[in-house]
């Protein structure tokens, strides 16, 4: 294994950063004869991928006379990153960027800091090259102010890193500093400032807020528009959940209504409180019938997700029950029964151990539903995060005889940062699924998630050699074939690509 890498020179990183953005700037500016007109210049297009690449923003800017150029009639999202004045992409000068040697550099030097080490390590490299950009935005927006090509500038110009993520907002905030972000994007600074009027309140009247929010409803009581409700309704469900058990008899009295019926449920099993209470509402709700109308796709959908808080809440066995009995159909108890094992329960506060023995069981009891959950666990359709814990139960399903589970178990472990200890134990049963298990999917995800562990996957190689030369699949021996190139980096000192 090479050594490991000298230390990052974030200092050399940042001045590399402007010089490239500042040359390109200046060149685009020369060329540009309106005078006070180019308005904002972006550092935008940034990709980040957790433990994996980080590449770097491309250059954008925008100019008034583009923009009203370009404008077709009342722009919507006014005010905020959404609109079209600030959307990079949309500009006239999209996308400007070198191809310079020293901007390779910098990007291998920030895949070397980012990938050379733990999860832990890309995270901390993630917030410095945030932490760089923002200060290259700083001395760019100086830069060009005292530039010879200034007079191509408006009076309130503006540099920002745009970041099309939940913290882009608060990146631009940084960027732009208070006064300018007030000014360039009100519509952010009034929903800031709403969200800290919000926070001050007492709990309950911070508790019907958000549940009007969720509702979408206006509560002028609280100084809650009927356009703030309909905004923040997204916002409203993590709040919520936040509020944990005290948020609970508020949600009951939402669960009936089909308008609410799914966020209300969704956050029922999100919360995880099984008392009888919530148990029961549930219940009733996923066995009323369906109305013959134009509700009735909104209604099922809500039948749908009372089942899969039902399974969040450990209430399983019911649903098999009432597909059992014919009281539930099997379309509804499968999408329930499926829930805890998808991305539903990554937002639950204390999600049930992973489990899959409610799976397993259905050969014996109810063979209908098997190929109905295969359909909402198949490859593709999102998986829960494991935490270390629930690694044995993942080892487990890797030798379970549904195919389904196997599938789902080798996707499952395929996460680095479950840490060294747990790699220790998915590695070597992720390595036997790939050299015996039977199903070409099984066998193509564990290779991938054997990828994905890398260096704790490095004595592995055998297995990757033998695999990419005599696996029975074409796509299996491409998997593994990618796997040793990603060997062979990490023996070179390479950053996984």
């Amino acid at each position: 294994m090479a050594d490991k890498a000298p230390a990052m020179d974030w200092q050399a990183f940042e001045q590399t950063l402007l010089d490239d953005a500042l040359a390109l700037v200046l060149l685009a500016l020369q060329a540009h004869t309106l005078r006070g007109d180019v308005y904002a210049v972006a550092l935008a297009g940034m990709y980040r991928e957790l433990d994996g690449p980080i590449y770097l923003p491309t250059v954008s800017m925008g100019s008034e006379a583009a923009l009203a150029e370009a404008g077709d009639g009342p722009e919507d999202d006014s005010g905020t990153l959404y609109s079209l004045r600030w959307n990079p992409a949309d500009w006239s000068w999209p996308e400007m960027s070198s191809d310079s040697a020293a901007m390779a550099s910098a990007q291998a030097a920030l895949a070397a800091e980012a990938q050379g080490g733990d999860v832990a390590q890309w995270e901390a490299a993630d917030r410095r090259c945030v932490d760089a950009l923002v200060d290259v935005c700083h001395r760019l927006r100086t830069a060009l102010q005292a530039s010879p090509e200034a007079d191509r500038l408006t009076p309130g110009f503006a540099v920002l890193l745009h970041e099309d993520s939940d913290e882009g907002i608060a990146i631009a905030q940084r960027c732009l500093g208070e006064e300018a972000f007030e000014r360039l994007l009100p519509g952010h600074a009034a929903d800031l400032a709403e969200a800290r009027r919000v926070a001050g309140l007492p709990d309950a009247e911070r508790l019907r807020y958000h549940l009007a929010c969720l509702a979408h409803q206006p509560a002028p009581e609280l100084g809650l528009t009927r356009a703030q409700a309909q905004r923040h309704g997204e916002a409203a469900q993590g709040a919520l959940r936040a509020f944990g058990t005290a948020a609970i008899a508020a949600l009951l009295q939402l669960l009936p209504r089909a308008e609410t019926q799914c966020e209300a449920a969704r956050l029922l099993g999100e919360i995880g409180a099984a008392t009888p209470e919530v148990v029961a509402a549930l219940r009733t709700q996923v066995l009323k019938a369906v109305p013959r109308s134009s509700m009735r796709h909104r209604a099922q959908a809500g039948r749908n997700v009372c089942s899969g808080a039902l399974a969040h809440l450990g209430d399983s066995a019911w649903l098999l029950q009432q597909a059992q009995s014919g009281t539930l159909g099997d379309e509804c108890v499968a999408q329930g029964l499926s829930s805890p094992y998808g991305a539903f329960r990554n937002h639950a506060l204390n999600p049930l151990p992973l489990d899959y023995r409610p799976i397993e069981s259905l050969p014996a009891v109810r063979p209908a539903l098997l190929p109905l959950v295969e359909k909402w666990l198949r490859p593709g359709s999102g998986t829960c995060t494991l935490r270390p814990h629930e690694v044995d139960e993942a080892v487990r399903g890797l030798q379970s005889p549904l195919t389904v589970v196997r599938q789902h178990a080798a996707m499952a472990l395929g996460d680095r940062a479950l840490g060294a200890e747990a790699g220790a134990r998915a590695v070597p049963a992720l390595a036997h699924a790939v050299a015996h298990d039977g199903d070409e999917t099984v066998r193509y995800l564990a290779v991938l998630a054997l990828d994905d562990w890398r260096s704790e996957a490095a004595a592995q190689r055998p297995l990757a050699e033998a695999t990419a030369a005599g696996d029975a699949s074409t796509q299996v021996r491409d998997a593994a074939q990618r796997w040793i190139q990603v060997l062979d980096d990490l023996v070179a000192g390479v950053p996984p690509r």
